[in-house]
């Protein structure tokens, strides 16, 4: 089982069942689509209960996939194999973490970034199973009990200015906006 640093057990697990998903179908990388289906399998994390609640299986996804894209022979993926849009996915969740104020990814980060890659195979797939991906974030936000949530643009990952960090912008200096106005001596 591949550790990823900052990630909780359960992130950690559905992480590596979507990297056994794409290696059981025969696939020759990790996509979206394995690891939202890698979000249910695990089971019993934050973003398994909300699509669960979603009316999302982990049989519909696995169906979906294989009509997409097909099978191949069984073989060994490593995160190595991740492709370029689930390695964005895995950066997006950490910064969604961050952002809630959380020191770790737990799988509700993980949904939040894998639902904002409009595009993805896994948005695709929840929207053919007759979901909105916006009511699976709603949900999610819903569930959420931490306020620092209420923070977090979950359409779009950014950080609404809520003056929760005023010491902060009283004492401290926005280095990177200086440097954008020549204001640092170099």
């Amino acid at each position: 089982m591949y550790s990823f640093k900052g990630f909780t057990q359960k992130a950690n697990l559905a992480v590596n069942l979507a990297i056994d998903a794409a290696s059981a179908l025969g696939h020759t990388y990790i996509g979206t689509e394995h690891l939202l289906l890698g979000l249910i399998e695990e089971n019993t994390g934050v973003a398994a209960t909300v699509l669960s609640e979603c009316k999302i299986t982990a049989q519909d996804i696995k169906e979906q996939i294989l009509e997409a894209i097909g099978r191949g022979t069984p073989t060994s993926l490593t995160p190595e194999d991740f492709t370029p849009r689930t390695k964005r996915v895995m950066q997006t969740a950490v910064a969604v973490s961050s952002q809630m104020g959380h020191s770790f990814v737990g799988t509700e980060h993980l949904l939040v970034a894998l639902i904002s890659e409009k595009d993805s195979y896994a948005v695709k797939f929840i929207e053919s199973s007759g979901v909105n991906p916006g009511s699976v974030l709603a949900s999610l936000k819903s569930g959420l009990n931490d306020d620092t949530d209420k923070s977090v643009d979950l359409n779009h990952g950014s950080d609404k200015k809520t003056g929760k960090n005023k010491n902060l912008e009283k004492f401290g200096k926005d280095l990177t906006e200086a440097a954008r106005n020549n204001e640092i001596d170099p």
